[in-house]
């Protein structure tokens, strides 16, 4: 659907809402193309095409919420949708929070021209199969010892629309490439363990440069993991990959932000607000910056996105909120509804971005705080649970090594780490300037102390 087809649609649920007996309405859409295909094994398995417009539609009335869904535009279909909704509101519980915010002023278009490259939207399922193939080409050809799993590749262009009675109403549209594989070694009788790696671009061009960083990183860690040797039991500093730090602790510390988080006891960082929690370390949530997976003009609920510090040189700054948490703690909206048009708002970051606080100190790269670690474990992946609300973890190392001397002496049979994120990150961490991208985050490596090493 285009634009004015979206609208109309949108505009058309709207009315029938109040025309029903809703006090307020918001209506979400989102409609696209995604297209996607996969090897598994070597072989080409899934290939995917989608295409169609989803409709979501909040109401309130006398305070109660009611939602409803709808893949459909016709009269009939959208005033039965807006119906269900008025009724499942008169059914549900008054509560004072739920509200709709205001508008607030959108940069309408600012982000369409950088962030959308218009050949991803004429992108066929033959180029996104050669795509596909090529990343697990490139992985196997590499050496015979490699192994590919899963490789796949989806491409995805779409438009989304939030319009409501408060007078709110944004529009935008994204298109992108996203590329994954897992694969693994074998050298006779020795199976290495698995290693994945991922990619997001919003440039066709970018993509045969992506698609070999990807399978080169990949190929060169799972060769890396065969002939593992024991590691050593101790307590102290480990090394981090980007995405082991995400897992770790940059995911429970968001989690620990959310507003609803701190209102429902979850957080254990409640009573922490302009306190230093993580001294070495900035976090920023950016949705503005056009280069980040989670880059958008607006939130789930159409209030225009913002540049936010959530921790500033280890200070905890502010917690996330959407329209209903911020009414329950009496505070502005953060911008940071989150979600899609088959449910309501939730709650998140767009597009975080972790760096040292104070990078003239910082080291610059991987190399670097290999050095300053000098002896002890790096860790690429962790396999293992983390209570979001108390901030204690604990799981398997993958991919890890074993580092003497500032250099990597062997990759380690598995190894179980133990801690508790809040804690540690209140002792200090020392981060790389170089970042990489992960989960859709920009993060650095990380060295951090307190961690329990427990060898097989």
């Amino acid at each position: 659907m285009n634009r004015d087809d979206l609208e109309r649609a949108a505009e058309a649920l709207l009315d029938h809402a109040r025309k029903a007996g809703a006090d307020d309405a918001e209506v979400f859409a989102h409609a696209g193309r995604r297209l996607s295909a996969t090897f598994e094994k070597g072989d080409l398995g899934q290939v995917h095409s989608d295409e169609g417009a989803i409709f979501g539609l909040r109401v309130l009335v006398g305070g109660r919420l009611g939602f409803t869904s709808t893949n459909q535009t016709g009269a009939d279909a959208l005033r039965q949708a807006a119906a269900d909704a008025v009724a499942i509101a008169r059914t549900s519980p008054p509560d004072d929070a739920n509200h709709l915010p205001d508008p607030g002023e959108i940069d309408d278009g600012a982000l369409l021209g950088p962030r959308r490259d218009a050949s991803l939207a004429g992108v066929g399922i033959a180029e996104i199969v050669e795509a596909a193939g090529e990343l697990n080409r490139a992985i196997v050809e590499r050496d015979p010892r490699l192994s590919v799993d899963r490789a796949s590749v989806s491409s995805a262009a779409a438009a989304s629309l939030v319009l409501s009675s408060r007078g709110v109403r944004a529009f935008d549209e994204d298109a992108a490439v996203v590329l994954g594989v897992m694969a693994l070694a074998r050298d006779g009788e020795e199976t290495g363990g698995f290693d994945s790696g991922g990619a997001i671009t919003r440039s066709l061009d970018a993509l045969p440069a992506e698609l070999s960083r990807v399978s080169s990183e990949v190929a060169e860690s799972c060769l890396a993991n065969l002939g593992p040797r024991p590691a050593r039991s101790y307590e102290g500093a480990v090394l981090l990959s980007p995405a082991a730090f995400h897992t770790a602790f940059v995911a429970p510390l968001l989690g620990a932000l959310s507003g609803l988080a701190v209102q429902r006891g979850r957080s254990a960082l409640a009573a922490k607000l302009d306190e230093r929690i993580a001294p070495g370390l900035d976090l920023v949530d950016d949705p503005r910056d056009l280069a980040a997976g989670g880059a958008c003009a607006f939130d789930r609920e159409g209030l225009p996105t913002l540049r936010r510090a959530l921790v500033e040189d280890g200070v905890l700054r502010t917690f996330l909120h959407n329209a209903y948490s911020a009414r329950v703690s009496g505070v502005a909206s953060t911008h940071n509804a989150k979600g899609g048009p088959r449910s309501v708002p939730g709650l998140g970051a767009h597009a975080v971005r972790v760096a040292a606080s104070a990078p003239a100190d910082a080291p610059e790269d991987l190399a670097a705080l290999r050095r300053t670690l000098g002896t002890g474990l790096h860790v690429k992946r962790i396999s293992g649970s983390v209570d979001p609300a108390s901030g204690d973890f604990s799981g398997a190392a993958k991919s890890a090594r074993w580092i003497e001397s500032g250099e990597v002496a062997h990759s380690t049979q598995e190894v179980m780490l133990a801690g508790n994120a809040f804690e540690i990150l209140a002792r200090g961490v020392r981060l790389t300037r170089h970042t990489e991208r992960v989960a859709g985050a920009d993060l650095p490596y990380a060295l951090v102390e307190g961690l329990t090493i427990t060898a097989g």
